[in-house]
């Protein structure tokens, strides 16, 4: 018997990283068995190599289980997507969830970040289906693709010289400007934003960014999370696809230091 698992975003990105591809196929429309679309770029240009992931759910389980906590079984399907951004995996019988994966190499790092479906929902193997992918730099992930954001975490902490208390993160301005494109090769904006009271700022678009924050109208000086670097009142700072900081373990995240 088929052991059975719990879908997790690790899972997803350990099938990713053994992705080898399937047949291909270009064709539009559902067909039975088949499951098919297209991904595109941030600006709607077809993305290749893009990493298609199908898990079925187990044939025991009702369909309107909710996501966290469902169970699936091992006989996931992988493909890349083509030149034209296409792809399509033959599927059998049960309901299938699609995932969507590009992976980037950006400011010596590699980042392997989660497409938006034009669908979220299951796939009836019996009938097929058609499942668009698009890449996203902000915005919600769908619950049935796990939650979160597109986006990175910005997050800043006091230290022990800190003229201020934690409990005042909201009240920090936040200042970004883009150093060099974004991830996707996008130029990016100018960004105002304010922690949350665990002074996180969420999903933001991933690149190279110019930080300075104030607090009450007054320059905060700051530093990456590095221990050495000399407090300023600007600091670049990079998102890294994983990080070991005296916070925490993060994804996609970037953390400064206050003074």
């Amino acid at each position: 018997m088929t052991a059975l698992r719990r879908i997790t975003l690790p899972t997803l990105l350990a099938l990713a990283s053994g992705l080898s591809a399937c047949s291909q196929a270009s064709a539009e429309g559902a067909k039975a068995h088949v499951i098919q679309g297209k991904a595109v770029d941030t600006q709607g240009r077809p993305l290749s190599g893009a990493k298609i992931i199908l898990d079925v759910y187990n044939h025991n389980d009702s369909l309107n289980t909710n996501h966290a906590t469902a169970t699936y079984d091992d006989t996931d399907k992988k493909a890349l997507t083509d030149g034209s951004g296409k792809y399509s995996v033959s599927c059998g019988p049960g309901g299938w969830r699609v995932f969507g994966m590009v992976e980037r190499k950006y400011n010596g790092d590699t980042f392997t970040l989660p497409l938006h479906p034009d669908n979220p929902k299951f796939v009836a193997g019996n009938d097929g289906g058609v499942r668009n992918f698009s890449w996203k730099l902000s915005g919600a992930i769908p619950n049935e693709q796990g939650g979160g954001f597109y986006g990175g975490t910005l997050k800043v902490v006091t230290t022990y010289e800190s003229s201020f208390r934690d409990d005042q993160y909201p009240n920090l301005e936040v200042q970004l400007e883009p150093v060099g494109p974004l991830i996707d090769g996008s130029a990016g904006k100018k960004l105002s934003l304010k922690p949350d009271k665990d002074g996180a700022m969420k999903d933001v678009p991933i690149g190279r960014y110019k930080v300075q924050v104030r607090l009450g109208g007054k320059p905060v000086t700051l530093r990456i999370d590095d221990n050495t670097s000399p407090f300023k009142e600007v600091a670049v700072v990079d998102f890294k696809s994983k990080a070991d900081s005296s916070w925490s373990h993060c994804t996609n995240c970037a953390q400064l230091e206050l003074r």
